[in-house]
């Protein structure tokens, strides 16, 4: 019993020291969490892909957004984020920033794009009970 209320102590302190998450009022990813800055700036020759990541219940964690295999930025629910690129084939993937008691990572958490010139794209990101998925949803 009292081990159970100890851990519970410790649990209710670690969660007072957590961060609030920085939010823009326009929803986009700020500035502070994107990593690759020169990608968010728009460009002749270079097309937009955007990033939306839903909201709800499974969708509250911190995300790591990475473009082959390079974190690009971190992304959390409601938030979205456009980066340009020139054409060619890039792999996307998101996990959680924080892994201890996070899903496995699955062909689920990634999807090749082929980009094309002129086109613009948008990935969506969502988690569900069966975990993270990654969608193309508009081009």
């Amino acid at each position: 019993m009292i081990k159970a209320l100890a851990a519970c102590a410790t649990v209710i302190a670690l969660a007072g020291c957590a961060t609030p998450v920085e939010r823009t009022a326009s929803g986009d990813v700020p500035p502070s969490r994107v990593y690759i800055k020169s990608m968010t700036q728009q460009e002749s020759g270079l097309n937009r892909i955007e990033f939306t990541r839903d909201s709800g219940m499974f969708n509250h964690d911190m995300m790591e957004l990475a473009i082959n295999d390079v974190v690009l930025a971190q992304i959390t629910d409601g938030e979205h984020l456009a980066i340009w690129l020139k054409p060619g084939s890039y792999v996307f993937s998101v996990k959680p920033v924080h892994t201890l008691n996070s899903p496995s990572y699955t062909e689920q958490n990634k999807i090749t794009l082929d980009v094309k010139n002129g086109a613009a794209y948008t990935v969506r990101i969502a988690s569900d009970i069966r975990g993270l998925k990654m969608s193309l949803v508009g081009q």
